[in-house]
């Protein structure tokens, strides 16, 4: 096997078109990144031959080499070689967590690069960590926020009984409890509607001029929001879910420029 050298590794902001669409996940891309989830460099578990490795697997997916120096490359479970690095196994330490899903969706894992070395390693597995909700409730805020600025006005009573067939008589019941506690201010319908009902009635009103928003994508988007907001659930749970997360951030921001 030929390993790679002289590799020239750019941002990842070069390959993947940046999700970050308004000023407030600019600014949030310089605060947080793949760094604050990453494992550090010098926290990784080492190994100089693939027997070594072995018993690394129990544990890791991936076992950086060699056990000292500078790492140029990898032994990976159920691969019986040396595999040196790539250009397509590393991504800057500056990559926007929005954009890690779809990073990770591609291959399992990452080495995070800074300086041109080595700083740490990033595996699927990280999404769960805590600092990765912070974007995406930003995410989901935005896109809810912008929604129903748009469509707040133009709610009426007439309209919750052609949407809601089901549950009109009960939002009605919520604004108008809502109105008797707050005599003094008429906050419309404002904090009668989660996040499903919006996208419902921005669907109604036309809002979505190049999104086929089915029943099935509010239901994802809902899904991925509600393990968002809770601290006790997992973003996922396997690979596979990734998928699902990657598709919730692209509806988000498609939602949100529409």
């Amino acid at each position: 096997m030929t390993e790679n050298k002289g590799v020239r590794i750019t941002g990842v902001r070069g390959i993947i078109v940046k999700t970050s669409a308004t000023l407030t996940f600019t600014r949030l891309d310089h605060i947080i990144s793949v760094q604050d989830i990453m494992t550090q460099e010098k926290a990784l578990k080492r190994a100089d031959t693939i027997e070594n490795a072995t018993h690394l697997f129990k544990e890791y997916d991936v076992v950086p080499y060699p056990k000292a120096g500078k790492i140029r490359g990898f032994f990976r479970r159920k691969i019986e070689e040396l595999i040196y690095l790539r250009p397509e196994n590393l991504i800057s330490d500056s990559t926007s967590l929005l954009d890690l899903p779809q990073l990770l969706e591609q291959d399992s894992f990452r080495f995070v690069i800074s300086a041109n070395e080595i700083a740490g390693y990033v595996h699927y597995s990280d999404l769960n960590e805590p600092p990765m909700k912070i974007p995406l409730f930003v995410l989901f805020q935005e896109m809810e926020k912008s929604l129903w600025d748009r469509i707040k006005g133009r709610i009426t009573e007439d309209i919750i009984h052609e949407v809601f067939k089901n549950q009109a008589k009960e939002y009605v019941k919520e604004r108008n409890k809502a109105r008797r506690s707050n005599v003094n201010v008429d906050t419309g319908w404002t904090g009668v509607f989660c996040l499903p009902a919006i996208l419902s009635l921005a669907w109604h009103f036309k809002e979505f001029k190049k999104i086929e928003l089915s029943d099935d994508k509010i239901k994802l988007l809902r899904t991925i929001r509600n393990k968002i907001a809770h601290a006790d659930r997992n973003l996922i749970n396997g690979h596979a879910d990734i998928r699902q997360l990657v598709e919730a951030i692209h509806l988000c921001e498609a939602v949100s420029k529409s």
